[in-house]
């Protein structure tokens, strides 16, 4: 029996990558990441906190395909809070290595609150490999194997504290 060439286009491959968000702010944060595979269900990392200089797995694997025929691309948002040092009298704190923190200013990747995903597309060589998000005070890079990216980090509005961390003087 002949087997004939399939008329079928290549298949794609459907692979994954390890993703990693790395702190070069300075500062201590709350970051959230979100991934989205065109045509696919968005990941979301939820905020963590991030003291710094950490370097933490927000996905142990985000899925993608390659392929001949293959149109999706990856998109990205970085979302983040900077987080105030403030006494432990203060509500609605959080503590980090024993210090007390209140959310600051909310910053986002690309311009504006608006923004529109960042595309950093994933290739065959990051299949099963650790993908680097870098967050510096006003860039993220996005380092793969395959190659890197990078846009933006913002500020999305004006200071909601005075000079003072102090909810009690807050007008």
């Amino acid at each position: 029996m002949s087997s004939t060439p399939s008329a079928e286009p290549p298949q794609s491959t459907r692979r994954w990558a390890k993703i990693v968000l790395e702190n070069c702010t300075g500062s201590h944060f709350k970051f959230q990441v979100l991934h989205e595979y065109t045509g696919e269900q968005t990941n979301n990392s939820g905020y963590i906190l991030f003291k710094p200089d950490d370097k933490i797995t927000v996905f142990d694997q985000v899925y993608y395909n390659t392929g001949f025929f293959t149109t999706g691309v990856d998109n990205w948002k970085v979302h983040g809070t900077r987080l105030i040092e403030v006494s432990p009298e203060s509500k609605f704190t959080e503590m980090i290595s024993g210090k007390f923190f209140i959310d600051g200013l909310p910053y986002a990747s690309g311009h504006g609150a608006f923004a529109s995903w960042k595309k950093h597309t994933l290739r065959s060589e990051d299949d099963g490999q650790e993908t680097i998000i870098k967050v510096y005070q006003t860039e993220v890079q996005f380092i793969s194997p395959s190659g890197r990216s990078t846009t933006t980090f913002n500020t999305l509005g004006q200071d909601i504290l005075p000079f003072s961390a102090n909810p009690q003087q807050r007008h």
